[in-house]
């Protein structure tokens, strides 16, 4: 009887006590304070390196499409050439069939920047859910407004520093046209390395981001020549045709 006595009391006295377990319990949390930060970055960087991939299968497309019409998609028609709406066709939409896609298929998958995370327009019936894709659900890129925004005539040919004139870049999705950072309509959207949805300059009340004005990361851009480069900045030199 004595010797159970013995046996139970000291299989009592090696268990965790209430202190051990919560020191245990801090120092877990103070591993993942450190871990959690480090995926966060880590997450980051996968998803631009996705979006990187995405902006260098759009310039193909461009370029074959350039190939084959001798001019690129359409940024935004001439007013005068516009008659409804139905029959406006865009960048995004001429681009598809070069990337296995029907023209009336709205962009999707490589039109999309993995980062790009927006609450859901009421006309989505969606509730109050977050989804990727731009402010209208797909699009979260843009082309350069001077190729071809409200004319039909710029071709690679027009392109005098094709190194050094932007493409197609990270926005918000509002527009189908790209504007530089000093432009009245900016939209670049910086959403990498920290940013988030708010374009650079033009609020569109975008839903589902904190802070109301825009926290600057860093924004892809695809260049004429098929580099694609993570920029803090989108002056006004890189969309311009000339060298300058």
């Amino acid at each position: 009887m004595e010797d159970n006595k013995l046996h139970i009391t000291k299989r009592s006295k090696s268990g965790f006590t209430l202190i051990e377990l919560l020191v245990v319990i801090a120092i877990i949390g103070i591993l993942a304070s450190l871990l959690l930060p480090t995926l966060a970055r880590a997450r980051d960087k996968g998803n631009a390196a996705k979006c990187q991939s995405n902006l260098r299968q759009l310039g193909l497309a461009a370029m074959m499409y350039d190939e084959d019409q001798q001019v690129y998609p359409i940024g935004w028609p001439p007013s005068e050439s516009i008659t409804t709406s139905a029959n406006i066709i865009l960048w995004y939409q001429q681009l598809q069939p070069y990337l296995g896609k029907k023209t009336n298929v709205l962009g999707k998958g490589v039109f999309i920047c993995p980062s790009s995370m927006q609450r859901a327009q009421s006309s989505e019936k969606l509730g109050n859910s977050m989804r990727e894709g731009g402010f209208w659900g797909y699009l979260a890129y843009a082309q350069n407004e001077k190729i071809n925004g409200g004319r039909r005539d710029v071709g690679s040919r027009a392109i005098a520093d094709p190194s050094g004139t932007i493409l197609y870049g990270d926005t918000d999705g509002w527009d189908s046209c790209l504007y530089a950072d000093d432009h009245e309509f900016a939209d670049v959207c910086y959403r990498h390395s920290g940013g988030n949805e708010k374009s650079s300059g033009y609020d569109h009340g975008v839903k589902g981001v904190l802070g109301s004005a825009a926290k600057k990361g860093r924004a892809n851009g695809g260049f004429i020549d098929g580099h694609v480069e993570l920029r803090r900045d989108a002056p006004k030199r890189i969309f311009t045709l000339e060298k300058d």
